[in-house]
């Protein structure tokens, strides 16, 4: 089934899918970028957020492919320390393996086109455990950072129909989490899914609220984390 969320507001625990200029994440609760110093986001020439990212280095931003895919790259700049900082794309490219109608390998690399000093996240290297606790990092309406609590779901069981999904829908790049708090809704693709302090996933799709047996699903990091290093070396 064709994923309905192309040139959407992807949202991660929403009852619904909305433009991408949409209200932001609803819920939540409220966090900083001193907690999060490797989130940055991509905007639009006009400031709008349109995705999220993370540094991995000082020049290294990971996010997810639709991100690129559905945006004129060139029209787009990075916001460093929650957007105090602007910084221009020096190169940038998403894994060619990118089906935009199954979201497989929905994930991207950006450099910057300078270093920046505010703190990076690591890749994991591998896909967490069932119920293990990960934390994602968003924006609200107002651009404030949010963070919503999910319980991570691994592919092999995301996919097994236990929840909204069947085996056809959750690929080998992916895996879910069910938001903690009914409540909480939203989150911008590319934002962050961080567990044990690893990056262990970016916000790709997901067909309804994150919660009440319908999780949001994120690209699975491990999965991909030698294309991103590889990737990130030779641009």
């Amino acid at each position: 089934m064709a994923k309905l969320y192309i040139s959407s507001f992807l949202l991660v625990i929403a009852a619904c899918v909305c433009n991408i200029n949409a209200v932001g994440a609803v819920g939540g609760v409220a966090t900083t970028i001193e907690a999060h110093p490797y989130i940055v986001s991509l905007q639009d020439t006009n400031g709008s957020l349109v995705c999220g990212g993370v540094l991995i280095d000082t020049r290294t931003v990971v996010t997810t492919a639709q991100c690129l895919s559905f945006y004129d790259v060139t029209q787009l700049v990075v916001g460093v320390s929650n957007g105090a900082r602007v910084v221009s794309i020096a190169n940038s490219t998403f894994n060619l393996g990118f089906d935009f109608i199954t979201m497989q390998n929905d994930v991207a690399v950006l450099i910057l086109a300078e270093a920046v000093s505010v703190g990076t996240i690591a890749l994991a290297t591998e896909e967490p455990t069932n119920g293990v606790s990960g934390v994602v990092t968003t924006w609200d309406s107002s651009n404030n950072l949010v963070d919503i609590a999910v319980s991570i779901i691994g592919t092999q069981e995301c996919g097994s129909g236990q929840y909204s999904y069947s085996e056809d829908d959750i690929l080998a790049t992916m895996l879910c989490g069910l938001a903690t708090n009914t409540n909480d809704c939203g989150a911008l693709p590319g934002s962050p899914l961080v567990s044990n302090n690893e990056l262990v996933g970016l916000v790709s799709w997901g067909y309804g609220c994150g919660n009440n047996g319908r999780p949001a699903v994120f690209t699975d990091i491990a999965s991909e984390e030698s294309w991103i290093i590889q990737t990130a070396s030779s641009l």
